[in-house]
C-alpha cells in the first residue's frame, strides 16, 4: 500500500510540474504575440514619412533629416504644411548663385540623381537647395498621364471604388480640376518656399533644375513665378497635356535660358517644336543613353549645366 502511494504522489508531482511549465510557457508566448498583432496599429513614422504636427509632402521625410541634420531644412508652404528640403552650400567661396533642384517622382531630396547632382554641383561653386517629389496616386495620377477628355455622362459600367479611366470620366469637371490644381499648388508652394529661403540666405537663384516628372513643375514655377535666370530639364518626362502645351506655354513667357540634358528622340521633336514656335533661348544636349541619368553619372551631368551655365555672359 505504501509504495502504492509513492507512485501516486510522484505521478501527482510530475503532472504539477508539467502543467507549471505549460503555463510558463504559454504566459512568456503572450508578450510576443501581443506585439506582432500590435504592430501595425502604431506604423512606423520614418517609414511613413510623416511627423507628428507636420504635414509631410515628400517621402520619407523624417528620416531624411535624421540623416541630414546640418542640411535639413523645414519649409513653410502656404497652405499651412511643411516640406522638407535639403540645402547643401557651395564648397568654395565666392559662390556663382544658387540652384533649385525638384526631383523625379517618388524620390526624396537625396535619392536617385538629385542628391549625386546636387552634390556635385557645390564643388562647382553652387548652393544648392534640393526638393523631393510625391508621386500623384490613384484618380489623380491617371488625370496627369493622359490627355483631358470629355466627361462621359452614361458610363456603361460605372465602379465609384475603382481608379479606372471610367472613373475619370463620370468625374464632375470641377472635380477633376480641383484634385490636379490643389497637386500643382502644393509642389508650386514648395518651389516658391525653397526661392524664398535662398534669397533671405542672399543668394542669387541662377536656375530651377527639373528631373524626370519635375520638369513639369519647373516648367510651372519659372513660367508663373519671378522667372529665373535659366531653367533645366534633366531627362524630362512631361505628362501629355504639359508636353502639348509645352510651346505655347514657354512662347509667352520671359525665360532667358533654357537647357534639356536628354536621352531621347523627344528631344529633337521639342527643339524644333519650340523653334517654331520661336522660342529662340532653348538648348538641347544629348547624353546618349538612359543609363546616363543613374546617380553615378551626377558628376558628368553637373560639368555640363555648370559649363552650360558658364556660358552665360553675365557670369
Amino acid at each position: 500500500m505504501r509504495r502504492l502511494r509513492t507512485i501516486a504522489q510522484s505521478r501527482g508531482r510530475k503532472n504539477l510540474s508539467n502543467y507549471l511549465l505549460a503555463l510558463t510557457l504559454i504566459c512568456g508566448g503572450m508578450p510576443a504575440f501581443a506585439e506582432e498583432t500590435a504592430a501595425p496599429e502604431a506604423p512606423d513614422q520614418a517609414e511613413s514619412g510623416e511627423v507628428r504636427g507636420i504635414v509631410s509632402s515628400g517621402p520619407g521625410e523624417r528620416g531624411l533629416s535624421l540623416r541630414f541634420p546640418d542640411s535639413a531644412l523645414w519649409l513653410d508652404r502656404e497652405d499651412g504644411g511643411r516640406t522638407l528640403a535639403l540645402f547643401w552650400p557651395e564648397t568654395e567661396t565666392p559662390a556663382k548663385g544658387a540652384l533649385i533642384i525638384l526631383a523625379d517622382e517618388g524620390e526624396n531630396a537625396e535619392s536617385g540623381l538629385t542628391g549625386a547632382l546636387a552634390r556635385e554641383l557645390t564643388h562647382r561653386k553652387f548652393a544648392v537647395l534640393a526638393l523631393g517629389l510625391e508621386p500623384p496616386r490613384g484618380v489623380l495620377e491617371r488625370i496627369l498621364e493622359r490627355q483631358r477628355l470629355a466627361p462621359l455622362a452614361e458610363p456603361e459600367d460605372p465602379n465609384p471604388g475603382a481608379s479606372s479611366p471610367t472613373t475619370i470620366d463620370v468625374l464632375a469637371p470641377e472635380a477633376v480640376d480641383e484634385l490636379e490644381a490643389d497637386y500643382r499648388a502644393r509642389i508650386i508652394q514648395e518651389l516658391v518656399a525653397g526661392a524664398a529661403e535662398l534669397r533671405k540666405r542672399e543668394y542669387e537663384l541662377m536656375a530651377v533644375i527639373g528631373i524626370g516628372r519635375g520638369s513639369n513643375h519647373a516648367v510651372s514655377f519659372a513660367v508663373d513665378q519671378e522667372p529665373p535666370s535659366a531653367l533645366i530639364w534633366v531627362g524630362p518626362k512631361f505628362y501629355p497635356r504639359d508636353g502639348s502645351q509645352l510651346a505655347e506655354t514657354l512662347a509667352t513667357a520671359s525665360l532667358p535660358r533654357i537647357l534639356e540634358l536628354s536621352s531621347s528622340d523627344e528631344g529633337e521633336q521639342r527643339k524644333a517644336d519650340l523653334a517654331r514656335a520661336g522660342v529662340e533661348s532653348f538648348s538641347l544636349q544629348s547624353v546618349g543613353s538612359r543609363a546616363s541619368f543613374l546617380p553615378r553619372n551626377g558628376k558628368a551631368l553637373a560639368g555640363r549645366i555648370s559649363a552650360w551655365l558658364k556660358a552665360d555672359s553675365r557670369q
